[in-house]
């Protein structure tokens, strides 16, 4: 099945799935609590991790989302999918609380950004290092890795990539949540993903020299 049309089947399920479990919450029906934990519990506290980098901030992150959905879940107008509107709630509520803390960026990802020539080459080409990304992909210290890297980059960055590419969010999806413009999360997107690509070169390179 071609990668949109499975992409569109999701996204109907999806609808489809919130959709009940939406109608279930504003009835308050039995179980429907349960239900949506059982669907968003795990999204939303990797979402928050992801933010926060802490399990215990990301833990009482997760339970005040939670708490807000359950609350206002009649204020929602269906302007967007429900689960667009559950992960709006956990970023701005995960950045309310960096805001607090005023965490420092470990890492500018600016110094990592390509160099090209005056001919539009790549200055310093990177390996591709798909093929070794295939051969180990279920290796432990390489999945490690990617998410030490993921965590490097700075929180604009980091929010981006994770509701884009571990979430599986379309670029429009992901600027409704975060109050940007497409292009603005399409060049986001494009930054994390060549620093984690130069990362990851590194770290293959090195472990062959090794």
């Amino acid at each position: 099945m071609p990668e949109s049309k499975k992409e569109s089947c999701m996204s109907a399920e999806r609808w489809k799935e919130d959709e009940v479990l939406l109608e279930s919450l504003r009835k308050g029906a039995p179980g429907a609590v349960d239900e949506l934990l059982r669907l968003y519990q795990g999204k939303i506290f990797n979402l928050a991790m992801s933010i926060l980098k802490n399990e215990s901030d990301a833990e009482e992150a997760a339970q005040d989302v939670f708490m807000t959905v359950i609350r206002k879940v009649e204020t929602f107008q269906g302007n967007s999918a429900f689960y667009s509107w559950i992960y709006r709630i956990c970023v701005n509520t995960c950045l309310m609380r960096l805001r607090g803390k005023r965490r420092n960026e470990t890492v500018s990802i600016e110094e990592f950004m390509p160099v090209f020539t005056d001919e539009g080459m790549h200055a310093s080409p990177m390996d591709d290092w798909s093929k070794e990304v295939e051969r180990d992909a279920l290796n432990e210290e390489l999945g490690g890795m990617i998410r030490k890297f993921t965590d490097e980059l700075s929180e604009k960055y980091r929010v981006v990539f994770v509701l884009s590419d571990v979430e599986g969010l379309s670029n429009e999806e992901t600027a409704k949540i975060l109050g940007l413009t497409v292009p603005a999360i399409k060049s986001r997107l494009h930054r994390a993903r060549l620093y984690l690509r130069e990362q990851l070169s590194r770290y293959l390179r090195e472990g062959k020299a090794e």
